[in-house]
């Protein structure tokens, strides 16, 4: 077959989609960046330059696009490391979470992922929304290798409730309340390892709660 009669390459399967996402996600955050929680498809749509028609074809809902670019931004930010020292992966994600939590648009996401959470608690996982069950999933994974990776070292780590009621919920409700400090942090931390051996320093482990979204 000649040059000049071979086939024009094709384009990347998924190119135009992945446009269209990332059109849609930067206008969905500049929208939050006030902390806006109450968006509307038309608001995205004529700032993304993506048809309403074809947000809602894609999303569904305004609520489902907010939690995808939400757990998209979670992940991309804050994304739970991997040290080698347990404290150290714990303090890392925990700042990263703080900061996010600081701003406007962060705080917006992880209250579009609480809304999306809280009515599943103590129901089936399939009952929470995808993008937040796989968020949920994956950081819960994450979250407990970093922690089986201590108990290999002979050591003993909270468990991933700990983590997330000891360390996760308490950096949210500093920044509901507007009280948060750069101390918290660190803080926060230390109780969740402590919380882990008890009888050290005369505290109870706290139990585990059953049913938690994303297990």
């Amino acid at each position: 077959m000649s040059p000049a009669s071979s086939p024009a390459p094709r384009r990347r399967p998924g190119g135009r989609t992945a446009r269209t996402r990332a059109s849609v996600h930067d206008a969905v955050r500049e929208l939050l960046a006030d902390g806006r929680t109450d968006l509307t498809a038309r608001e995205v749509a004529e700032l993304s330059g993506v048809h309403e028609v074809t947000i809602y074809r894609r999303w569904g809902s305004i609520e489902s696009l907010v939690l995808d670019v939400a757990t998209a931004q979670l992940n991309e930010e804050a994304p739970f490391p991997d040290t080698g020292e347990l404290r150290a992966d714990l303090l890392t994600w925990a700042k990263a979470v703080a900061a996010q939590l600081q701003r406007g648009d962060g705080f917006a996401f992880f209250k579009a992922l609480a809304a999306a959470v809280s009515p599943a608690f103590g129901a089936p996982a399939e009952d929470t929304p995808p993008y937040a069950r796989n968020y949920l999933r994956s950081r819960v994974e994450q979250i407990q290798s970093a922690l089986d990776r201590e108990t290999e070292k002979g050591d003993t780590p909270p468990t991933v409730d700990m983590v997330l009621d000891l360390i996760l919920a308490p950096l949210y409700l500093r920044a509901l309340w507007g009280y948060a400090s750069p101390d918290d942090v660190e803080m926060l931390v230390d109780r969740a390892l402590a919380a882990a051996r008890p009888g050290q320093d005369g505290e109870e482990s706290p139990s585990r709660h059953p049913g938690r979204p994303g297990k």
